[in-house]
């Protein structure tokens, strides 16, 4: 797992040093990766020409084709040719613009190489990210915004929109061209455009940035499952936006309470799942604000998320309180009733490993 976000557009210009943190394990959970070997095993069935994707289309990457014979059989996408494209399945509708969220499909190639050195079918899950926003190759971000919904199409895409002048360990030489069979599955709007080019009097209004906000939540939800940091700063955009609005009519705090409310709950799952046990007891505080007086219910899972969070902190008589809390409201829940064996286990080598520097001290006072 690498410390913090990686942005490539900057990793191609000026190279970076990575640093692994070995401090945490890799998650398990529903949203894992697939295991190294499953991977392999998946990729070997997309070699010998088979990376046919969700369709079968003609024409997929000949390994035994030099680069220079495929280039031949494309146009520019770029007039200096530094990204070149065919179109294997035409699609329909417009292109994504930049800060619409994708999903892609994508097998990646080095030149005279059948075997992917990136396989997004092979993991089974398709890769999501935001247009414009760095999170990927330029090159790859750059083909994507030239298709549309359900295009299929081929990328050669020259070294320095691509893994530039050190390549990648042994998996992609220095100064290669890559090849990337792309489709594009779903295409989501993103409001922040239209909402940031407002006059500012328009941001003001309550529905624009109620509707700003709801994209924003979407945006969050579709990054979870890939990169928690950068869900966490969707939610925040939002949460600023939203708590800064202009209300004129009870109608518009309700929404503005409920979506908050919605916020503060995913900004608190985020927290905690990355270990941010600070962060996520401050959201969990404004749940509880909101909550006060009115007909609204923290609910288990903010309760149980909550408790994880002081767990963490080392408040453990509190964050079985806040347990307890989460168990009344589901007393079957096998994950609840986990957590209070992990507080208690984690309770007592804090109280033991305490009284052994307490006997230490005593014995050095002697």
């Amino acid at each position: 797992m690498f410390k913090g976000d990686i942005n490539f557009q900057e990793l191609i210009a000026s190279g970076t040093t990575f640093e692994v943190d070995t401090s945490k394990p890799p998650n398990n959970d529903d949203l894992a990766e697939i295991t190294e070997k499953e991977y392999k095993e998946e990729v070997l069935k997309y070699c010998n020409f088979n990376c046919l994707g969700e369709f079968e289309d003609d024409d997929v990457y000949d390994s035994r084709e030099p680069f220079s014979i495929l280039a031949s059989k494309m146009s520019n996408l770029w007039e200096n040719g530094d990204i070149k494209h065919r179109i294997l399945r035409a699609g329909y509708g417009n292109k994504p613009q930049e800060h619409y969220i994708v999903k892609v499909h994508y097998n990646a190639y080095t030149e005279f190489n059948e075997e992917p050195f990136d396989c997004t079918y092979a993991r089974k899950r398709p890769h999501v990210f935001v247009i414009g926003s760095g999170e990927v190759l330029p090159g790859l971000d750059y083909a994507v915004q030239s298709m549309q919904l359900n295009e299929k199409s081929q990328f050669l895409i020259k070294p320095h929109l691509a893994y530039g002048d050190f390549g990648c360990m042994e998996r992609i030489a220095p100064n290669a061209t890559v090849l990337f069979e792309i489709e594009l599955l779903e295409i989501i709007e993103s409001k922040s455009n239209d909402f940031q080019n407002l006059p500012e009097e328009e941001k003001n209004d309550f529905s624009q940035v109620y509707n700003f906000c709801l994209s924003q939540c979407t945006k969050g939800k579709e990054l979870f499952s890939r990169n928690i940091t950068s869900a966490i700063r969707e939610y925040n955009i939002a949460v600023a936006a939203l708590e800064k609005a202009q209300l004129e009519q009870y109608d518009e705090q309700v929404k503005q309470q409920e979506l908050l409310y919605k916020l503060y709950s995913n900004l608190l799952v985020c927290y905690t799942k990355n270990e941010e046990p600070r962060k996520g007891c401050i959201n969990f505080n404004k749940i509880k604000y909101l909550a006060c007086g009115k007909e609204v219910q923290v609910s288990a899972k903010a309760y149980f998320n909550n408790a994880k969070c002081l767990r963490m902190l080392g408040e453990y008589d509190l964050a079985k309180s806040r347990l307890q809390k989460a168990y009344d409201l589901e007393p079957r829940n096998s994950d609840i009733l986990q957590e209070f064996k992990v507080i208690d286990r984690e309770h007592k080598k804090y109280k033991d490993k305490q009284k052994l520097m307490a006997n230490a001290f005593v014995n050095t006072e002697k």
